[in-house]
Formats: C-alpha cells, sequence, structure tokens
C-alpha cells in the first residue's frame, strides 16, 4: 500500500488497518475482510471511503439510522442562515453514488441497535419496516456522530436561536 493512502490517519490507525487488510487469516469464513461502518454521515463515510483506497477488496458496508448519507456539512451555517432554503442542497452523496462509484453498500433508515463482540455480530433494526436482523464482521468502525447538548439557560428556546439541531 502507497505511504499516501494513509495520509490522514495517526500512525496506529494505518498499522492496524493495514494489518487487518493484509492479514486474511482473521476472517470470518472469506478471504476478504468484512468491514461494518456504523454512521454513514461525515466521519463515518469519509472513512468507508478512506478504506475503499485502502482495499479494493474488501467488502463494506455503511449503516445509517437517518435517511441521508454524507451531506455537506460545511453548508450547515447557510441552512441556519437561510442562505440556502432547500436542505435537499446539502446532500452531496446517495447510497447509489456509493455503491456505483466506490463498491460500498450504504443502508439508510438501517439503525445498529447491539453489538455481540464474541461473535462479531451487529443487530440491525429497519427503521421503516421493523424488521431485525444479524450481520458478522471481521472489523467494525463506530462513527454514529452526536447530539448537541442544550443546557438548561434561559431563553435557548427564544425565536433566533438555532433550533433545527434538536
Amino acid at each position: 500500500m502507497p505511504a499516501s493512502a494513509y495520509r490522514g490517519l495517526r500512525t496506529s490507525e494505518a498499522k492496524l488497518v493495514s494489518a487487518m487488510i493484509n492479514d486474511s487469516s482473521g476472517f470470518t469464513g472469506t478471504d476478504k475482510p468484512r468491514i461494518l461502518v456504523v454512521g454513514g454521515v461525515a466521519g463515518g463515510a469519509s472513512c468507508a471511503s478512506r478504506l475503499r483506497r485502502l482495499s479494493e477488496d474488501a467488502e463494506i458496508i455503511v449503516f445509517e439510522r437517518g435517511p441521508h448519507v454524507s451531506f455537506a456539512n460545511c453548508g450547515l451555517p447557510y441552512y441556519i442562515g437561510d442562505v440556502i432554503a432547500d436542505e435537499q442542497d446539502l446532500l452531496v452523496a446517495s447510497p447509489e453514488l456509493f455503491r456505483d462509484r466506490f463498491n460500498i453498500s450504504v443502508r439508510v433508515r438501517s439503525e445498529v441497535t447491539a453489538i455481540d463482540r464474541n461473535s462479531c455480530e451487529v443487530s440491525v433494526l429497519g427503521v421503516e419496516s421493523g424488521r431485525s436482523y444479524r450481520e458478522r464482521y471481521d472489523a467494525l468502525v463506530l462513527a454514529p456522530g452526536a447530539a448537541p447538548i442544550r443546557p438548561p439557560l434561559p431563553g435557548i428556546d427564544l425565536p433566533g436561536n438555532c433550533n433545527r439541531c434538536s
């Protein structure tokens, strides 16, 4: 793997990813790694794309609880400030783009509800269907994002304060 492929990763991360991809002895039932990424916005989408650059053979599946994957976070201030009126204008990539361009499977409206480290499986709940199923993994990346903390301050819910993030 060329050194440029590891740019942006910490040394320990680069070594771990390289070892995982190059040593298939620990993979469960196949000669190519099966990598699951929990969270399909920002960090999760970037990580999945980077993993694809590191290995053309890995099977990569991204799970995103929400309806969208990889939107333009840098455009959020413009959306909040009403410079960008339609949130659809912030969508950068779709599950179809990830599949066609990167050979990455993206499952939106799919919530990972449990991790079984002993059997290397996650439990997934289809948000719309209510169907539950399990997926095995050789490597698991957790990038679920976060919700902002809204302190109990007087006036926090007044008009003009950013409430779109809650």
